[in-house]
């Protein structure tokens, strides 16, 4: 007898199968839809198809959206929105979902800044296959960022990035090689690495390579190393545009011409390294290599030193006591004095004491002057010794004590300042200081009221 329900129900199964596979089939080809149109720059059509996909769990469809709205692709970009999907891609297992979460954790990007989160989604998408997670987490490892220093962990985590073709992890696998970091001292690895690393056209790798020599490692002085300079200096490393740069303009290992050093050091500054953007200020400040032009050395300071390079904040302070180039402004000038002291700078470090000591940019105070001038000269640095001597000479903002005087002058004495051994000797002619006596014969025939070392503003 016919079973009426019995095939009722069976139609029905069948009827719902069939919906599911026309379902499947829809969303896999509608995932390669979306892909299409993003491709082709259709973006309204890509969101169109992916928002529903992303709706239903769709971990690719997720981060994809995710994407589109971290760089404002057929949306405003929105950061919020785009970490609230790859925050569903990486809960949903997508490797780059959770690179990107682990990034945002990292910087602060529209979440609070955690280390501890930022590594567990790293390793969460380093264990899923993505190489740039296997270099970051190489990186934190041997620098200690958010967990304690690991040598063994870096080397593993770049190891892992480097047998998958990062040229970057191949790099700092190839550093570790060569410092012994973690593993054996293995001067031959480091530059079988380099050159895997250099094949890729990685520019720290072709100039790290032409500096290496087989049986003593690094030799940045070989006439192959300095080919290697140059070949990665045309290809656009800052480093070695840097470094060609130095080597004009001291004439060491090619001839020395600094038109040239110049046109090198422009083309590093141009690539946003403070150091040479500094360098170059001072250049343009003294007219080396050409003409020199205040407004570029200002142009060039005020660079480095919106990236806290302390010679370049220093030397811009300089120019605003001078008023060179800018408006003179003590105040200004104290501004970016400090900054560079906070740094360690040691010229700084007297500047504000200066400052402090003559009331210039800031409210006079003779016992911060004093605290600053103590800073520079535990720094090395010869003229603020010798300006805390003199207020323990004179009691100025110190108890009085010539004792403490004699102790500073002889150590501005000891960091190459002639004046304060005139000092010494005026106020104590017994007082050597510990110098042997040829040294002190010499030092007491010089009348220089400048240190022994010139305190130039750039490096």
């Amino acid at each position: 007898m016919w079973n009426k329900a019995a095939s009722l129900s069976s139609l029905l199964r069948a009827l719902m199968l069939f919906a599911s596979l026309i379902m499947l089939a829809g969303c896999s080809d509608s995932y390669d839809d979306g892909l299409s149109a993003y491709e082709n720059k259709d973006y309204a059509r890509a969101l169109k198809i992916w928002r529903p996909l992303a709706d239903q769990g769709d971990a690719e469809a997720q981060f994809s959206l995710g994407y589109m709205y971290a760089q404002g692709q057929g949306v405003v970009a929105d950061q919020e929105m785009a970490l609230k999907f790859y925050r569903r891609a990486a809960e949903n297992g997508h490797p780059k979902g959770q690179f990107n979460l682990g990034l945002a954790y990292q910087r602060g990007q529209s979440v609070e800044k955690d280390m501890g989160k930022a590594i567990n989604w790293f390793r969460k998408s380093a264990e899923g296959g993505h190489t740039p997670a296997m270099y970051i987490l190489g990186l934190l490892s041997v620098q200690g960022m958010g967990m304690d220093k690991d040598p063994a962990a870096a080397l593993k985590w770049f190891q892992k990035a480097s047998d998958k073709g990062d040229s970057r992890a191949q790099l700092a696998l190839a550093m570790m090689y060569l410092e012994g970091l973690g593993v054996e001292k293995d001067t031959k690895k480091a530059m079988a690495l380099l050159r895997k690393s250099a094949e890729q056209k990685n520019l720290e790798a072709i100039y790290r390579l032409g500096m290496m020599n087989p049986a003593r490692g690094i030799d940045k002085n070989s006439p192959q190393a300095v080919e290697k300079i140059k070949k990665a200096a045309d290809l656009g490393y800052a480093q070695a545009q840097y470094d060609l740069a130095g080597m004009y303009l001291k004439g060491k290992n090619l001839e020395k011409d600094e038109k040239k050093s110049r046109a090198w050091l422009v083309k590093a500054a141009n690539s946003g390294m403070p150091r040479a953007q500094n360098d170059l200020g001072y250049m343009y400040l003294k007219g080396i290599g050409g003409e020199a032009d205040i407004e570029k050395a200002v142009k060039w300071y005020r660079a480095a030193a919106d990236k806290n390079f302390p010679k370049a904040l220093y030397a811009l302070g300089k120019l605003y006591t001078e008023g060179k180039g800018v408006e003179q402004s003590d105040a200004k000038a104290f501004e970016l004095y400090k900054k560079a002291a906070d740094l360690g700078d040691p010229e700084a470090l007297y500047a504000v004491g200066y400052a402090y000591s003559n009331g210039r940019g800031v409210e006079k105070s003779d016992a911060k002057g004093a605290e600053w001038f103590r800073k520079g000269a535990e720094a090395g640095h010869g003229e603020s010794a010798f300006a805390l001597g003199n207020l323990y000479a004179n009691g100025f903002g110190v108890s009085k004590s010539q004792k403490l005087a004699a102790k500073w002058y002889c150590t501005a004495v000891k960091q190459g300042h002639h004046r304060a051994l005139e000092m010494l000797i005026s106020r104590d002619p017994e007082n050597s200081c510990g110098l042997p006596e040829d040294l002190l014969e010499k030092a007491k025939k010089k009348k220089s009221g400048k240190p022994l070392s010139a305190e130039g503003e750039a490096g």
